[in-house]
């Protein structure tokens, strides 16, 4: 048996080639029936073959993660606990903001990353999610907004896991969910976060998806990096923006360099000297963020008066430099508070 939400279109063609000798154009049928119409009975299709529709029902189905639980902050954000078709439960979580709401996925159950600044490091890694997971998780969100307001229009992949390490699930979530016969989501509005997987990101260049790229850089020096990502090791800042440089960008098209500032560790005068100098040869925008404090682990966040003069100085030298403050501290629910708990997931 396989879930239909596993499979990109390319896949299904493939599958009724093969299992059927169908021409490629039965699974737009199907991807419209599914993605546009919401109909996930096969009896339903009536311009596939009737002789067939009954076998399709034996070998496909159609299984979506379950919203066991959502709580909403005081600010509108809304954090959803999901039990997902691979077994474990994983967190989503859709931002409320001024002009737009931003749907932020995970890829993985916990991360094997161990960035020191992150409570989803804290779970280790333990399990990728499938296409049908992170698929799944959208088409929720989806279904459950009843209003046109409600309506997610950008959509995130960071939240908890490296997509990156998660390859070949989350590439093919991305074709689904950018399919036009699919969930139709512009490839404009979705940005991959990874903490630096220069590897990953090579071959990611390769696909041709046209979504965008985010990096957690988070340091200035490969000192102060190590300490706090222990992906630095393998992959050092110098090694990291030379992959980034060579990323394709088209049109108008920057990488985002995410910084989460943590106080006297990466946020110090000398990082701010150092920080545009390196970038000096990548066509970026920088995303500073505030960190947010997690219980048990030993940082604290900046002062506003000094992100707002890293964003002023960062301006200043032709940046484009925004600063992400967190929504949701209140659910855990911000930028490094993702996490769920292991033992009673474990335990069932």
């Amino acid at each position: 048996m396989i879930n239909f939400y596993d499979l990109t279109q390319q896949d299904l063609a493939s599958y009724l080639a093969e299992k059927y000798s169908y021409p490629s154009y039965r699974a737009k049928q199907i991807f419209n029936w599914v993605y546009k119409k919401q109909i996930t009975d096969f009896e339903a299709m009536t311009n596939l073959p009737a002789l067939d529709r009954a076998s399709l029902a034996g070998e496909i189905f159609f299984q979506q993660p379950k919203v066991k639980d959502l709580q909403t902050s005081q600010d509108g954000t809304v954090k959803y606990l999901f039990e997902v078709v691979s077994g474990p439960q994983i967190e989503t979580v859709l931002i409320e903001q001024p002009e737009r709401k931003t749907l932020c996925v995970s890829s993985q159950y916990g991360c094997g990353m161990g960035c020191k600044f992150c409570q989803t490091g804290t779970m280790g890694f333990l399990a990728n999610l499938k296409a049908a997971d992170i698929v799944g998780q959208v088409l929720a969100v989806k279904g459950k907004a009843v209003r046109c307001v409600d309506v997610f229009q950008n959509l995130v992949f960071m939240g908890m896991g490296e997509p990156l390490h998660n390859y070949k699930g989350v590439v093919n979530a991305l074709r689904i969910l950018c399919d036009p016969d699919g969930l139709a989501i512009a490839p404009k509005r979705i940005t991959v976060s990874s903490v630096g997987l220069v590897s990953a990101i090579k071959k990611f260049a390769k696909e041709d998806l046209g979504v965008n790229l985010a990096v957690s850089l988070n340091a200035t020096s490969d000192r102060v990096r190590e300490k706090i990502m222990p992906i630095n090791k393998a992959f050092n800042i110098e090694t990291l923006l030379a992959a980034l440089e060579d990323f394709p960008q088209s049109g108008r098209k920057k990488i985002t360099i995410e910084y989460v500032m943590l106080a006297e560790v990466n946020d110090r005068d000398s990082d701010l000297r150092r920080l545009p100098k390196l970038l000096k040869k990548l066509n970026c925008r920088i995303n500073l963020i505030p960190y947010n404090a997690n219980t048990g682990l030993d940082f604290k966040p900046p002062s506003r008066d000094k992100v707002y003069r890293w964003q002023k100085e960062l301006s200043g030298k032709g940046y484009d430099t925004s600063v992400r403050w967190s929504k949701g501290k209140d659910i855990d629910a911000a930028c490094g508070q993702l996490a769920t708990n292991q033992k009673l997931v474990n335990a069932k």
